[in-house]
């Protein structure tokens, strides 16, 4: 019932990257877990996201402009059989306006692929750069739902996401990434931190 972390790390990575060629991939190295009462704020300057029926984000150092995923219900507040998972930008970087993905953006950076599991109300959600790694979206309510990954080897509801870009030289790379969530038994934010090698971005 988890996200298999690596694999999600690699997707929301690589969905940033050039990849022509295997040789080309992140390769990604889990550094520390931390364990706080309250989510740390890696950007205190810059907008986060509230929407309704919000599940994830996903920042980036390069500019406040942040991706929102958010579940959709029917009129029943059931899971949206069909499309449970909405994804959109939101420009901080301009007016705040909200924008819809970019076809290329929808089909390797941030697009999702959704299909239901065989326990009603929950879905395997998939990242459009790696079809093999898993998130389970499941309902917790009428019009509710959570997300659930696997932080520093425990289970979690995903909040947040945070990638580092080394903009230093003529070509951007990606260099760090973080995954935050709450401990489904404590309550306490974990965080895991993660090194990303190798790969270049495509805007």
């Amino acid at each position: 019932m988890a996200i298999f972390l690596r694999a999600a790390i690699f997707a929301i990575a690589a969905g940033m990257l050039a990849a022509g060629s295997q040789a080309d991939a992140a390769k990604l190295r889990s550094v520390r877990v931390t364990e706080t009462p309250n989510l740390p704020v890696i950007q205190p300057g810059w907008a986060i996201p509230a929407e309704p029926n919000q599940q994830f984000y996903l920042q980036r150092s390069s500019n406040a402009n942040t991706v929102v995923y958010t579940a959709r219900f029917d009129e029943n507040g059931n899971l949206h059989a069909k499309k449970p998972i909405q994804v959109y930008w939101r420009r901080y970087n301009t007016t705040g306006e909200r924008k819809a993905l970019k076809p290329i953006e929808q089909r390797f950076a941030y697009g999702v692929n959704v299909k239901p599991r065989q326990v009603s109300g929950e879905f395997s959600v998939t990242l459009k750069p790696l079809p093999e790694m898993q998130m389970i979206l499941r309902q917790t309510g009428p019009g509710r739902a959570e997300l659930i990954a696997t932080v520093g080897g425990r289970d979690v509801q995903a909040r947040y996401a945070y990638v580092s870009v080394d903009e230093t030289g003529l070509i951007p790379r990606v260099t760090g990434l973080s995954v935050h969530g709450i401990d489904m038994d404590t309550g306490k934010a974990v965080s895991e931190y993660f090194t990303i090698t190798g790969g270049i971005i495509r805007q």
